[in-house]
């Protein structure tokens, strides 16, 4: 495929990442002054409390798994049903490592916040203990992307990825009507959110196809800023939640060895170690039953 240059909107949102990010590495050096009043002493503000409390997990921890095809484990092989679940999915490895009951992922592959709202919050009730939820792609089309991209096709492409950042202004109240419904069903839980991995390695902009790389990157990011700025808004009204990033630095779509699918029905999805990557975030976070 030849390189194409990236559609303006996308373009624009790269632009900014980028100058961002030089200011912040440059800033301090370039723009400090050479010398500046001294500051009055001040007290040093009280932390705010963390909502997500510190609770040990334990072999009768009641976790329920929730969201789209990134929880049901889609890509990990040996899928099964309509759901395209997986045994190695993140929710299913974590059980196993952290040592805790699974109770149900009801998780399914091209499930949008609508879809949980409708068929998987039936699944919680007062004892659950601990939910995790993979949430709001389907709901920019990620699905469509996934098969233009994938496929080559380029202009297709890069229609979609635009089409998608224009939704990410409706994914908040999307998002927070989710969270709002799952802090009401399970009311004694602690909820984690995980993000989206990168699909690409866009380090180099000499490398072939990087325009594309580069903004089905920019995408994920949006995308992961808007549902982690959700949980921030629930979290700042004491709901137990917090949210999980998931790095997939040095095994993306590019190096040598991807943890992404880069084909077929499976394409951008990550692969049984990358699920496995999702499973090792989550056991830093919550611990392992002691």
């Amino acid at each position: 495929m030849r390189r194409r240059a990236l559609p303006n909107a996308l373009a624009g949102v790269l632009a900014a990442a980028v100058l961002t990010l030089v200011a912040a590495c440059s800033g301090a050096a370039d723009t400090a002054p050479a010398a500046t009043p001294q500051a009055e002493a001040t007290a040093t503000p009280t932390a705010t409390p963390d909502p997500f409390p510190r609770r040990p997990l334990t072999a009768s921890t009641r976790y329920v798994a929730l969201g789209d095809s990134f929880a049901a484990g889609m890509g990990g092989g040996n899928e099964t049903g309509k759901c395209r679940s997986s045994s190695a999915s993140y929710p299913d490895v974590f059980t196993e490592e952290a040592g805790i009951d699974l109770i149900v992922n009801a998780a399914c592959s091209g499930a949008t916040t609508s879809d949980l709202l409708r068929k998987q919050l039936v699944s919680l009730d007062d004892r659950t203990d601990l939910v995790t939820v993979s949430i709001g792609g389907n709901d920019l089309g990620v699905a469509a992307i996934a098969a233009d991209c994938a496929a080559g096709k380029a202009a297709s492409c890069r229609s979609q990825l635009t089409s998608a950042l224009s939704l990410l202004n409706v994914l908040p109240e999307r998002l927070a009507t989710v969270y709002d419904a799952i802090l009401q069903a399970a009311p004694n839980a602690r909820i984690v959110v995980t993000g989206y991995a990168l699909m690409y390695d866009a380090s180099n902009p000499d490398a072939k196809d990087f325009g594309m790389a580069a903004a089905i990157n920019a995408a994920t990011i949006g995308l992961n800023q808007v549902i982690d700025d959700a949980v921030d808004a629930e979290r700042a009204k004491g709901a137990p939640m917090t949210y999980v990033g998931v790095d997939f630095a040095g095994h993306a779509i590019g190096n040598a060895k991807p943890w992404v699918h880069t084909s077929g029905v499976d394409a951008f999805h990550p692969t049984a170690d990358g699920y496995a990557e999702y499973a090792k975030q989550l056991v830093r976070r919550l611990g392992t039953a002691g």
